[in-house]
């Protein structure tokens, strides 16, 4: 009698275990991720892709402005897994970074923040002859 309730308790408790792991995974609903990556360079200047990772549906606005709020582009998409490149022309720019927003019906999902920083070096070679 002892052993059969406790295997039953056990038994039980596995059970409540499981559904309740069960029961939490599929509450969750995942939020798309956004990615900003380099990819290379074009014409001495870095190519970035940004992706936005989404599995269902969805209409996503990429702004892209620079740390002081200038807007320098806009672009409205829609679908699932979306990709975009980007070449950003680094002498017009400066030392300005840049912000990359993507936003999902006006409700900012992702910021990313890509600095210029541009370090020059010169050498001179100096020759003393005696």
């Amino acid at each position: 009698m002892k052993k059969t309730f406790i295997k039953s308790a056990v038994a039980i408790h596995l059970f409540l275990l499981l559904t309740a792991g069960i029961a939490s995974q599929a509450q969750t609903t995942e939020k798309p991720v956004s990615e900003i990556k380099t990819t290379g360079f074009l014409k001495n200047e870095p190519v970035y892709e940004l992706n936005i990772n989404n599995a269902s549906f969805g209409r996503y606005t990429i702004v892209i402005t620079d740390e002081y709020g200038a807007p320098m582009y806009e672009e409205t998409l829609a679908g699932t897994y979306l990709s975009r490149r980007f070449v950003l022309n680094r002498l017009e720019l400066g030392s300005t970074g840049v912000i990359i927003e993507v936003l999902n019906g006006g409700i900012k999902e992702a910021t990313h923040s890509i600095k210029n920083n541009r370090i020059y070096s010169e050498t001179a070679f100096v020759t003393v002859k005696k």
